[in-house]
């Protein structure tokens, strides 16, 4: 019996001895995940980070477009009001009688576009293709480079090319 009850012993040694050097693989096992999130959680704290300097970047952007809108739109106003010539609510037939045939007409939906070039400048008329009448709905005047053109002397100059008078 002293035989068996050493086997015993040597099996229950050796089970114990295993089961702990599996407990300390798991230890080890377990503080290698734990490293693994923490890496993944910073990486992810980190990206986070520049995608809100875009979101910021973004909105600023947006509001820069918003305000160079309204500041087009205030020039536009401007331009209407020292407008030597009015050309709101013009027939088609009239401003092609005064200005002639386009340098450029298109019609995109329910807008119909004509341009007219001078050699400093150009003018957009816009008219509502729905409408029973055809009638100047919206104009400006832009320099040659697109710009549009927010000067009372500029304007002037620019009427001087166009000959209103035919």
């Amino acid at each position: 019996m002293p035989l068996r009850a050493m086997r015993l012993s040597i099996y229950f040694l050796t089970l114990v001895f295993l089961s702990s050097c599996t407990t300390i693989e798991v230890g080890r096992e377990v503080v290698k995940v734990g490293t693994v999130v923490k890496d993944k959680v910073e990486e992810t704290i980190i990206k986070k980070e520049p995608e809100i300097i875009e979101d910021k970047t973004i909105v600023e952007e947006q509001q820069i477009i918003t305000e160079e809108k309204e500041e087009e739109k205030t020039i536009v106003k401007e331009q209407q009001k020292i407008a030597e010539i009015n050309f709101m609510g013009k027939q088609l037939a009239e401003i092609k009688q005064k200005l002639g045939q386009p340098n450029l007409a298109r019609s995109d939906g329910s807008i119909h576009m004509m341009r007219y070039d001078s050699s400093s400048c150009r003018l957009f008329i816009f008219f509502n293709l729905n409408s029973n009448t055809k009638r100047v709905e919206y104009f400006e005047f832009r320099d040659s480079l697109g710009e549009l053109i927010n000067t009372k002397q500029s304007l002037e100059e620019c009427y001087k090319e166009y000959d209103f008078t035919s």
